[in-house]
């Protein structure tokens, strides 16, 4: 029996939702706006898939969706030219208090990870915690999956100088 667009989209939704919260999490550092982006990903995926348009990979995919959420999110909240959010990243202007469902070693190393420039962040994030290849991080990105490589690269090594006791 062949599963439904329903069935089958609630069984992606059980897969990554957690994945894609993480994400805007790393970028925001804020809660409640990460669930809200992850929300918006996720309907702007089933509003493709609806529309009738096929998704060859849906990992990839939904993490396109988060980024552009992000982006969208942080024009409407600070006007500024696209090209510098695209620099600058995605860096949260409003503080908010560390969540407290984490460990302090967990804390430690989100100031540690923040602290890298956004492309190198963005990179090891996607790598490392959400365990993509360089070339999903490439096709979301839209940068080439040689400039994804050597971000990861510089940014673990930025990241050994930043832990050196």
């Amino acid at each position: 029996m062949t599963q439904s667009l329903e069935e089958r989209f609630g069984a992606a939704y059980d897969e990554y939702a957690d994945a894609i919260f993480r994400f805007c999490y790393a970028q925001t550092r804020r809660r409640e706006l990460a669930l809200d982006l992850m929300q918006d990903a996720f309907a702007r995926t089933w509003s493709h898939l609806v529309g009738g348009n096929i998704i060859r990979e849906l990992r990839p995919f939904l993490y396109k969706a988060a980024r552009n959420a992000l982006i969208d999110h942080h024009r409407r909240a600070h006007p500024s030219s696209l090209d510098a959010l695209h620099e600058g990243g995605f860096d949260a202007v409003d503080d908010e208090a560390p969540d407290p469902h984490l460990s302090a070693t967990a804390a430690h190393a989100i100031r540690v990870a923040s602290s890298l420039e956004p492309p190198y962040r963005e990179a090891l994030l996607m790598r490392f915690v959400d365990d993509l290849k360089p070339r999903e991080i490439a096709d979301i990105t839209g940068d080439s999956e040689n400039v994804i490589s050597v971000r990861i690269t510089r940014g673990l090594q930025k990241l050994r100088e930043l832990l050196k006791p």
